[in-house]
C-alpha cells in the first residue's frame, strides 16, 4: 500500500547532517536518534568556552536566547504558540507536572489504554495511589483503544483520558480529534504522550484541541536525554496550575545582578512550570535537531518516512515476514513492527551485521527517519532473505 509519494525537495542528502557509520543503518529512532553534527559542534563549542573562558557574548545572554529559539520550535513543530510551551527533562516529567496541576481529588476517574508505554502508567498509578483516584484500565484486544471502548468508558464521569499519540510497540498512531472531541463533550481533560509521534508525525496541537502533552527530545527530534518539552493548552477542559515553584518560575528579567528579591511576578505562561536551572547541553542538541527538522519540514519529514515504510512493506512480500499489526493510512506512523518465525533470532541476526532496529512485544520494531536511504531499507530486506535461506 502507497501511502506517500517523496517530491524532488528530499534528494538533498540529508546525511550530510550526521556522522553515522555508513556500515551502519540505523532504523531505531523509536529507542533514540542520533546527534546532528550541528549539536555536535554547538556542545564542543560551549565546552570549550566554559573550560576557557574565552571571552565573547555573555553567556546568559546567549543562552537565554537559544532556549528562546528552542522553545519557538517546539511550539512551530507541534502547532502551538511558544507561551504555551515549557522545558521538561523527560516526558515523564512533562505527565507528572500535569496530572499533579489538574487538582484530581479523591475518588475521580483516571482512563489509561492496557497497553500504555511505562511512562504513563507509573505517572497514573502514583497519582492515584497518593490521591486515592480510581484507575480504569481500558481493554485493548486488537493492539490500541477502539472508540466504541473509549464510549462506553466516557458514559460515567471521568477527569482524564492518559493515552499515548503513537503506540511504542506497534506503531498505531490515534486520531486525537476525534478522541478529545468525545472527551470534552463528557468533560474529560485529554493528556498525551506524544515521544512516538513528535518529530516523524506532523500534528497540530491547537487545532486538534488536545488539552496538554509531553514530549523527550531524544528519538524522533534528535536531541539528547534531559531535554524535552511539554505543551498546555490555553484554553484546557480543566485548568492546570504548578504544584512546585522556583528561581526561574518567575520573572527575573534575565538579569541576574541582585537575588535578594522575594517578590518577583510570576510567570503567566509555560515558564510557570520551570523550577530550576535549565539542562542547557541537552537543550542545544534539541535546538539544532529541531532546525534541522525545519529546513527539510514536517510534512516532507513525513512523506520520506511512510515512503521508505512501503518500501520495506513491498519488499518483504514472499518472505515468511510481515507488519505484526494492520492498520490504515490513517493510523500509521514512523514505527512498524514485524513478525514471523524466529523472530528474536532475526533480530540479533540484524544486530550483528549492524542493522539497528528493536525488539518490543515479541516483535522487531523499525522506525527510520528521513535521512535513511531506500538502499538502507534493502539492506535490511536482503539481511532478512539471508536470515530465511539460513534456516
Amino acid at each position: 500500500m502507497v501511502t506517500a509519494k517523496i517530491q524532488p525537495a528530499t534528494h538533498r542528502d540529508w546525511k550530510c547532517e550526521f556522522e553515522i557509520d555508513p556500515d551502519n543503518v540505523f532504523l531505531n529512532h523509536a529507542s533514540f536518534g542520533p546527534v546532528t553534527r550541528r549539536g555536535r559542534m554547538a556542545a564542543e563549542s560551549l565546552i570549550k568556552r566554559w573550560g576557557h573562558l574565552t571571552p565573547g557574548l555573555d553567556v546568559d545572554d546567549e543562552t537565554f536566547a537559544m532556549l528562546a529559539s528552542a522553545k519557538a520550535r517546539f511550539a512551530r513543530l507541534i502547532g502551538a504558540k511558544d507561551d504555551r510551551i515549557g522545558f521538561a527533562p523527560n516526558t515523564s516529567y512533562g505527565l507528572n507536572a500535569v496530572l499533579w496541576g489538574l487538582g484530581l481529588t479523591k475518588g475521580e476517574r483516571i482512563l489509561l489504554p492496557q497497553i500504555e508505554f511505562p511512562a504513563l502508567v507509573y505517572a497514573v498509578k502514583n497519582i492515584a495511589k497518593k490521591l486515592d483516584l480510581k484507575i480504569e484500565p481500558l481493554p485493548c484486544p486488537k493492539g490500541f483503544l477502539e472508540i466504541e471502548t473509549l464510549e462506553k468508558a466516557l458514559s460515567q464521569t471521568s477527569a482524564v483520558l492518559a493515552i499515548s499519540y503513537v503506540q511504542y510497540f506497534n506503531g498505531y498512531r490515534y486520531d486525537l480529534k476525534t478522541i478529545t472531541d468525545l472527551c470534552h463533550a463528557k468533560g474529560c481533560f485529554v493528556l498525551v504522550d506524544a515521544i512516538q509521534g513528535v518529530g516523524s508525525v506532523p500534528l497540530e496541537a491547537e487545532q486538534i484541541g488536545i488539552d496538554a502533552l509531553a514530549c523527550g527530545a531524544q528519538k524522533w527530534l534528535f536531541g539528547q536525554t534531559g531535554a524535552g518539552f511539554f505543551y498546555i493548552s490555553s484554553r484546557p477542559i480543566r485548568a492546570v496550575e504548578p504544584l512546585e515553584s522556583g528561581w526561574l518560575s518567575v520573572d527575573w528579567g534575565y538579569r541576574f545582578e541582585d537575588l535578594k528579591e522575594w517578590n518577583k511576578p510570576g510567570f503567566e505562561d509555560g515558564r510557570r512550570w520551570e523550577t530550576g536551572t535549565y539542562p542547557f547541553f541537552s537543550i542545544r542538541f534539541a535546538e539544532t535537531g529541531l532546525a534541522v527538522l525545519e529546513e527539510c519540514g514536517k510534512q516532507q519529514v513525513w512523506a520520506i518516512i511512510q515512503s521508505l515504510l512501503d518500501q520495506l512493506i513491498s519488499d518483504l512480500e514472499g518472505t515468511q515476514y510481515r507488519v505484526a499489526f494492520e492498520r490504515g493510512p490513517d493510523h500509521r506512523s514512523g514505527i512498524l513492527a514485524l513478525t514471523g518465525p524466529r523472530i528474536r533470532e532475526l533480530y540479533e541476526h540484524l544486530k550483528a551485521h549492524k542493522i539497528h532496529t528493536s525488539f518490543r512485544e515479541g516483535t522487531i520494531r523499525v522506525s527510520p527517519h528521513f535521512h535513511n536511504t531506500v538502499e538502507e531499507i534493502a539492506r535490511l530486506v536482503e539481511r532478512i532473505r539471508q536470515f530465511e535461506g539460513n534456516e
